[in-house]
């Protein structure tokens, strides 16, 4: 059985103090998301880190101010987790989705990896636990794409975050009772 923790966009433009679109809720959620990171890789588990990723005039850029321009510190995952999975790269269990939307599979290998698609070279995935932010935009919409694949998802309440409290909690509403995900509090 394939079971693969997410990490949703952990990125000091999100995370950091003085990031672009950084916010105190984020950065409260550091310690249960390393916990889980170290545990998963402990236990063998793969941890898939989704890295939103922008190129400068970008057209998301209309509705939330310039962030993760690719190759700028504000792009890249928060100190914290880097530390915990740098032994682990090269092994296999480490897999960085960069991503332009809300969706992590929109426009990425993620089908495939996931061993989704016909050929696809890996055993197709059992089961997923996912963690990160922003939980009513990039982990909804990760999640609601998961959901339409009959993918299993445990999403770890614990580990997410908004800048939005109320929108934090339906989004959480929504994933349990319209998608019909597990969600722990």
């Amino acid at each position: 059985m394939r079971h693969i923790l997410f990490v949703i966009d952990m990125q000091n433009d999100f995370v950091a103090e003085g990031g672009a679109l950084s916010f105190p809720a984020a950065r409260e959620i550091i310690p249960f998301v390393s916990s889980k990171v170290k545990q998963a890789l402990s236990r063998g588990m793969e941890v898939l880190l989704t890295l939103d990723t922008h190129i400068p005039g970008d057209a998301e850029f209309q509705k939330f101010p310039p962030h993760c321009l690719e190759g700028t510190p504000g792009q890249a995952l928060i100190p914290e987790l880097q530390a915990i999975i740098a032994p682990y790269e090269g092994t296999g269990q480490i897999k960085f989705c960069k991503k332009n939307r809300y969706s992590a599979f929109y426009n990425t290998d993620l089908d495939a990896w996931l061993g989704l698609t016909p050929g696809s070279p890996g055993e197709r995935v059992s089961q997923v636990e996912m963690v990160g932010v922003c939980t009513n935009i990039c982990c909804f919409f990760t999640a609601e794409e998961l959901a339409n694949r009959d993918i299993p998802v445990r999403i770890l309440a614990q580990g997410m975050a908004s800048f939005d409290p109320g929108a934090h909690r339906w989004a959480l509403d929504q994933i349990r009772r319209v998608l019909g995900l597990q969600v722990a509090e």
